[in-house]
């Protein structure tokens, strides 16, 4: 639901979406033909039968691939994804994504043995949990779980986050695990801080699931229903803080999802490694409906099971409806972060337009983060990115999307943003590179 002051003087209120009581399974998904994995990462495929020039690669199109098996294109890479299935690699290439991100796609044609085809890395190590083995068998595990963190010896973590909460309206999927699963989270739970030897464990719940989550054996802290409160940055600034004072906000925090959770927990308790995602699938006419599918899976798949149309002019979204960002094709995968899906009918679509900031203030009246928007925004549209960040705090923006949405002139503020970022990072990295 959203509300809106009549005069405009209050920021208006967007509610997270609640977890139906009544909330019915989630609908089943299988792969029909391939699954493909972008893995953040980028090799020339033309390497493949180069012979000593090929280096470490180790995979090549036509290899058979196991379900659980690790896919990674050199045997030093710290990138890698899981197979959801087994089959034959019938394709390797280079992907740009979103920003220009460079990726590796790897297409694998779907065998239909996959629960008998199974790679046995992970059964080997299982029985001496460590956090070595998690990490070089656990990272690609539905909600990309992040192990790197706890190997940063200059940012000691101090304390382990569970978000059992959703980030972005409409999405339902974390909760989901907090109400169905809170004793798979104990184990998680229980797991994680056998691995690490940290001890603090917090449960991060809406308010209607703060009961349900006293059952996880971790500190409850509950967010209220209102956007953008269950922001990561939100919670570390806010909720974490007020535990010890300011130092707790700046201490090392390691953040994973409910669904992460109760996938390290499950592939410790039984040796396999659960490799199906759950997402919110949002058709254009609005209902909204949980869906479990294999990581890998194309988005098309997803729409042919809900009798789902595509038409010139739809728009294809990751993620909801304030942070995620449009693909342009239903080929593109689930990847083990893809919680929400949505589908926009071409109608429904706000246009965007060149028009001038009017300097209204919506923007800057609404950021959680206190910055100036409206100025901001010009140097950003003027590329001028450098400028942006030395005076105008580009880099404290936490990427909640509220300034596009408020925007009169209906300047596109958030994907600026994320461009200006992006633009200085791969700046600086080549400057690092280069020295």
């Amino acid at each position: 639901m959203i509300k809106r002051s009549f005069f405009g003087l209050v920021k208006p209120k967007l509610q997270y979406e609640i977890i139906d009581e009544a909330q019915a399974e989630p609908v089943s998904i299988k792969t029909s033909k391939q699954i493909m994995l972008y893995i953040d990462q980028s090799v020339d495929p033309s390497l493949e039968n180069a012979g000593e020039n090929a280096g470490n690669v180790l995979l090549k199109t036509g290899d058979q691939v196991k379900t659980g098996q690790k896919i990674a294109m050199t045997d030093d890479a710290a990138d890698y994804l899981l197979s959801s299935q087994s089959g034959q690699i019938s394709k390797i290439s280079t992907f740009v994504g979103i920003m220009g991100k460079n990726y590796t796609s790897v297409t694998i044609d779907v065998d239909g043995e996959s629960s008998q085809n199974v790679d046995e890395g992970f059964k080997n190590v299982c029985q001496a949990p460590s956090l070595e083995n998690a990490r070089e068998f656990l990272t690609g595990l539905p909600g990309q779980p992040d192990f790197n963190v706890f190997f940063d010896s200059e940012k000691p973590v101090k304390a382990i986050v569970v978000l059992g909460v959703d980030d972005d309206l409409l999405s339902t999927t974390n909760q989901y695990f907090v109400k169905n699963n809170i004793i798979a989270i104990k184990t998680g739970v229980d797991l994680l801080c056998k691995i690490t030897g940290i001890s603090n464990a917090i449960l991060i719940v809406p308010q209607h699931l703060e009961q349900v989550a006293g059952s996880s054996g971790a500190v409850v802290k509950t967010v209220d229903s209102e956007y953008p409160s269950a922001h990561p940055e939100l919670i570390m600034r806010h909720i974490l803080a007020s535990e010890d004072g300011e130092s707790k906000s700046k201490s090392g925090i390691a953040f994973f999802s409910a669904e992460a959770v109760c996938a390290i927990g499950a592939a410790y308790n039984t040796g396999k490694l659960f490799l199906e995602k759950l997402v919110t699938f949002v058709s254009k006419d609005g209902n909204k409906q949980l869906v479990s599918v294999p990581i890998g899976t194309p988005l098309q798949d997803i729409l042919n099971e809900f009798n789902e149309t595509l038409n010139d002019g739809d728009r294809v979204i990751l993620g909801g409806p304030m942070q995620g960002i449009s693909v342009f094709s239903a080929d593109y995968p689930v990847l083990p972060d893809t919680d929400t899906i949505i589908i926009q009918d071409k109608n429904q679509i706000t246009e965007r337009s060149d028009i001038a900031c009017i300097n209204c203030g919506e923007c800057v009246r609404v950021c959680p983060a206190n910055i100036q928007v409206n100025q901001l925004i010009r140097f950003l549209e003027a590329g001028q990115y450098e400028e942006a960040a030395d005076q105008n705090d580009l880099f404290s923006c936490i990427e909640c999307g509220f300034c596009s949405y408020v925007c009169e002139s209906r300047i596109p503020v958030f994907q600026h943003i994320k461009l200006a970022k992006h633009t200085l990072e791969s700046m600086k990295a080549a400057e690092e590179s280069n020295a």
